[in-house]
């Protein structure tokens, strides 16, 4: 499934910066597919009103975090979960308002242009700063990921492109998704994108392996782990580039239907 001479997503060759700054960076060519799709489809969700709660965990790729500024206005409290620690370093660098932070003012400000807003992004940007309570590093090595780390039950999860790249396997892809189940309540909602019959991406000179996956073994996965499949959208890659080769991406909205 995957190339084992390519790097992997915990590898020390992993720069989070430099793959936010090449496919989500500001004016970059992939916006429209990896930033602006993405976060049209969780506003569509969101401001629906079938999904809803006080409290929301993220577990996405890198410092792929533009969902989150749409997150803010549904959500009180956002949960952060992340298994790389350069991953963890920048995101509470840019929590912090650190200088050399990841500029992420063109998401703040999608996320206001969604709403029929031409301003008010700075605004949008520390709604989401004081959203995130808690940013949680897990341990995919380990059997019980979060260790000694008690979170509450959450009533949605998302997750952006991100049990693709760090899982090895398929055994692997489904223990994740175990997990994920475990941090919902019954009844509450995943929110999933998942890149189709994708098999590297690039960051900087490094070549990265990602766990080929399609439709039907993700939605497989999703069933087996108690969730029910509510909607399900697929957007075909819009990217003509070498740096990364997955076909499309889907967008699916589950709920929780039982413990597994």
């Amino acid at each position: 499934m995957s190339n084992t001479e390519d790097k992997h997503y915990h590898d020390e060759e992993f720069d989070p910066c430099c793959l936010c700054e090449t496919y989500a960076g500001y004016d970059r060519l992939y916006n429209e597919d990896a930033m602006e799709e993405i976060m049209e489809n969780v506003y569509k969700v969101l401001s629906s009103g079938c999904v809803k709660g006080d409290t929301i965990i993220d577990v996405s790729l890198g410092l792929y975090m533009f969902q989150l500024f749409i997150a803010a206005d549904y959500f009180k409290n956002i949960i952060l979960i992340e298994s790389s620690d350069s991953c963890v370093d920048e995101i509470q660098k840019w929590i912090n308002n650190e200088p050399g932070a990841v500029d992420k003012s063109h998401m703040a400000a999608f996320a206001c242009a969604l709403k029929g807003k031409s301003e008010g992004w700075q605004k949008q940007e520390e709604k989401a700063r004081q959203a995130i309570k808690q940013v949680v590093k897990w341990d995919l090595t380990k059997e019980n990921p979060l260790e000694d780390v008690v979170l509450p039950k959450a009533d949605c999860l998302i997750s952006c492109w991100y049990l693709e790249l760090v899982s090895k396997d398929p055994e692997m892809y489904l223990s994740l998704q175990k997990h994920f189940s475990s941090l919902l309540k019954i009844g509450s909602h995943l929110i999933l994108m998942s890149l189709f019959n994708m098999s590297y991406y690039t960051i900087g000179d490094h070549k990265f392996s990602s766990l080929r996956c399609n439709e039907e073994f993700v939605q497989k996965v999703l069933t087996d782990c108690g969730y029910v499949i509510e909607s399900f959208e697929k957007h075909k890659s819009k990217l003509n580039s070498n740096l990364i080769d997955y076909d499309y991406y889907g967008c699916f909205v589950c709920r929780k239907e039982k413990e597994v």
